[in-house]
């Protein structure tokens, strides 16, 4: 874990019941490149995979973190210090372990101290109110650290019964967990607590933190007790208001523009299954590096659970560090369809997200994840084309647009061809919507006619809006509803229509064509000599001219082309039959 040259208060999650905090980890220097205490609780924090709040922002000359009467008085730090403690502590009883916390801070030259390590838990004198004995921990518990830190090399001893370091005071941090009165919500007697004070040399530089901070973490080794895999999670320290937090989501959630719609994100009756039935299937969740939690897998079980007011929740956790991002990936996907396949805008989602944070082109999603995502025909390779289908389609979605469709898409409503070989790749939305909505969905044309629809409204009108919008296909469509054969019926209709308007359209300018052959290159011209044909280029109609040249008559020919290419009127006349 590399440590942070930032100020900041660092929280890390951690996998047993020991907590470690550390009050002050600042610089000593501002030349200094990392605090050495810093670096001292992120290796021993990594090494023992325990939880730490480590403070390398606020220094003992604005507020001293070991006392909480002056971190009470700034809210923004209880919350980011204190409440941070006190929640890593909760999540370690909720698991049904004993929270063992290690306050751990730097006292004097070993030459002054006389110990490595001075230890205190709360010892002073009964009944001495200028010493009062408030132990934190028991002399047999105790015993078995110090000599499981002598095992190692260190040397040990209490701390004087005149100093601060005993941890006895009732705002020392020692006691936090000690006074009912105190804050609230903060007693629990069965918190263990020790306070650890390094002497300078153990913490002289990043080598010889590095190196205590091994030593340490083999000696606490024993005194850990793992949480299992799947493990209580407080729900409120799972985070999903940034995207990041979301990258792994893949199932449709809910969006502004389809909540009201989609079937998948009804979390009302999902919450009233776990609430009959309980958690099923927990959560899995990835431990992030600020100490709270984001989702890998459970979106909607988590809304629903938060909708029930749960403040705890059974999760699998994994550390962001353990695996790559393709890992995880993997996870998400095999975690996803356990239960059912993802619908074709979730894999979209899901392959589109591949994409951008991986870095992979359509052929190799398709080799990577295809086969995992049960895509593309029965015991045969997903084709790049089948990958780029679903982003196509996805995209609709990502853009906000046709809330429809998407919403039809994932209720199984429109075929998957459709949706994304005709459909998606219309890039005005209106025109999407408009061929949708009112072709589409009235009349449920199959694969085929839809395509000949979409090429007879070519013929009346580009825009696929307009050329639905037309008063024609207007009266078309309505008798097409009421006909027994509702697509083929609309379909004859489209068809008498562009091809009288072919026919005539074509009347005319083969009348035009003729009056141009006669008056520029003479009576006896013919089709070979002059012709305008009128065609489409994509789907943009064009005018095809043929002019027939012969080696006797050539220099004629084109002085009688330049004439008619030069007469503006009759240039503005042909333009009209491109309308």
């Amino acid at each position: 874990m590399t440590a942070t040259t930032s100020r900041t208060i660092d929280t890390l999650l951690g996998e047993n019941n020991i907590l470690v905090v550390l009050p002050h980890a600042q610089k000593k220097h501002p030349d200094d490149p990392q605090p050495p205490m810093t670096i001292l609780g992120r290796e021993l924090a990594a090494r023992l995979g325990c939880y730490a709040v480590i403070n390398g922002k606020y220094k003992p000359a604005i507020v001293n973190m070991n006392d909480v009467r002056a971190i009470r008085k700034r809210r923004k730090i209880t919350e980011s210090f204190l409440v941070r403690i006190r929640e890593f502590k909760e999540e370690i009883t909720e698991n049904e372990l004993l929270p063992l916390v290690l306050i751990i801070g730097e006292g004097g030259p070993l030459k002054e101290q006389k110990s490595d390590i001075l230890l205190g838990y709360g010892q002073g004198e009964r009944g001495r109110p200028d010493r009062p004995h408030r132990p934190t921990m028991s002399p047999s518990q105790l015993a078995k650290i110090r000599v499981a830190l002598e095992d190692q090399g260190f040397s040990t001893d209490l701390a004087p019964m005149d100093s601060s370091l005993c941890g006895r005071e009732e705002f020392c941090l020692n006691q936090l967990f000690r006074q009912k009165d105190f804050l609230d919500s903060f007693y629990d007697p069965t918190v263990r607590s020790l306070v650890f004070t390094l002497a300078t040399e153990r913490v002289r530089d990043s080598e010889t933190a590095r190196r205590t901070a091994r030593e340490l973490a083999q000696a606490l080794h024993p005194f850990a007790d793992t949480i299992s895999l799947v493990r209580k999670v407080a729900v409120d320290a799972i985070e999903v208001a940034k995207p990041q937090d979301l990258r792994y989501i893949f199932r449709v959630q809910g969006d502004d523009q389809y909540t009201d719609m989609v079937r998948e994100s009804y979390i009302d009756e999902l919450a009233r299954s776990i609430a009959k039935n309980g958690l099923l299937h927990p959560l899995v969740l990835l431990q992030k590096k600020d100490g709270r939690y984001k989702i890998l897998c459970g979106f909607r079980r988590f809304q629903a659970i938060r909708r029930l007011g749960w403040k705890w929740v059974e999760a699998k956790t994994y550390s962001e560090e353990a695996f790559t991002t393709e890992d995880f990936f993997n996870i998400s996907l095999a975690e996803n369809t356990k239960r059912r396949n993802l619908n074709p805008i979730e894999i979209g989602n899901f392959l589109e997200s591949a994409a951008a944070e991986l870095g992979l082109n359509n052929t190799i999603l398709a080799e990577r994840f295809g086969e995992s995502l049960g895509i593309g025909k029965p015991g045969a390779k997903v084709s790049q084309s089948t990958i780029h289908k679903y982003r196509k389609l996805y995209q609709i979605r990502k853009r906000g647009e046709s809330p429809e469709i998407i919403v039809d898409v994932i209720n199984d409503q429109i075929p998957f061809a459709i949706a994304a070989e005709i459909l998606a790749p219309i890039a005005d939305p209106a025109d999407r919507d408009s061929l949708y909505l009112e072709v589409i969905k009235p009349l449920s044309p199959t694969r085929p006619q839809l395509i000949q629809i979409v090429k007879l409204l070519g013929k009346i009108d580009p825009s696929l809006s307009q050329a639905i919008g037309a008063p024609f296909v207007q009266k078309a469509l309505a008798r097409a509803v009421d006909s027994g054969q509702r697509a083929g019926s609309f379909i004859n209709a489209l068809q008498r229509k562009t091809e009288k308007s072919d026919q005539n359209q074509q009347e005319k300018i083969d009348k035009k064509v003729t009056q141009l052959r006669q008056n520029f290159f003479g009576k006896k011209a013919g089709k070979l000599d002059f012709n305008i044909t009128r065609s489409k280029r994509g789907k943009k109609p064009a005018l095809t001219m043929h002019v027939r040249l012969q080696s006797d008559s050539m220099d004629e020919m084109i002085d009688r082309l330049e004439k008619l290419l030069a007469d503006k009127k009759q240039l503005a006349e042909l333009r009209k039959f491109l309308e």
